[in-house]
């Protein structure tokens, strides 16, 4: 009696959890309609201009910003590292937004004396 009362107790609570995690999760299922874009009305991303310190240049850039941060930045169609050096300060017009979660994209890149 006392083992199936356990058992029973056991499994409530695992369902339990299993209902808090799906309920922390959104518990909705992915959404099949298409979503809306929010780009510009031209079908181009805003592109906004950045300031900093080439810190390191390999299939992506990493960009130590005026602000102290570091920036990990891919290269746009067209964009090549030709005359740029670890080191240089650069102007950088990208697309896309800075931060830990995104990765921007470089349109163009100019050296800053």
């Amino acid at each position: 009696m006392k083992r199936t009362l356990s058992l029973m107790l056991t499994l409530i609570l695992v369902v339990l959890s299993l209902t808090a995690c799906s309920a922390l999760q959104g518990g909705k299922e992915p959404s099949s309609t298409p979503t809306v874009s929010t780009a510009a009305p031209s079908g181009k991303s805003e592109e906004k201009v950045v300031r900093g310190i080439i810190n390191r240049m390999d299939n992506f850039l990493v960009l130590l910003t005026e602000d102290d941060e570091y920036q990990t930045m891919d290269y746009g169609e067209g964009v090549t590292t030709d005359g740029f050096a670890e080191g240089d300060r650069v102007e950088i017009t990208y697309t896309g937004e800075l931060g830990e979660n995104s990765t921007p994209v470089i349109v163009r890149m100019t050296k800053v004396d």
